[in-house]
């Protein structure tokens, strides 16, 4: 299975309440965009079809199930968190290429 084209998020009250509650904001979830990032398939029994890791402008390094929407390179992050040890590892494998 090939990484998606993710050009944007989308974001609304449901996912922003998620985001805000793990200590992040919307801005630093867009900054995973600006950045290097890794985009795989999300586990089974998950919500999301893929899981981004990335890290934000300040260099945390940040995870995000998302979903596909109704416009192509658009998709809504249903939450996210600060990565754990092991998504982290995932990205800086990534970085070193």
């Amino acid at each position: 299975m090939s990484s998606p084209r993710i050009d944007d998020f989308l974001f609304d009250e449901e996912n922003e309440e998620e985001i805000t509650s793990h200590g992040l904001s919307i801005i630093r979830v867009l900054q995973i965009l600006e950045n290097v990032s890794i985009t795989m398939p999300n586990r089974k029994q998950r919500r999301g079809q893929y899981l981004i890791v990335g890290r934000d402008n300040g260099g945390t390094c940040i995870s995000a199930p998302i979903e596909p929407t109704f416009k192509k390179g658009l998709w809504r992050p249903i939450t996210a968190w600060p990565s754990k040890k092991s998504e982290e590892a995932i990205l800086k494998k990534r970085e070193r290429i």
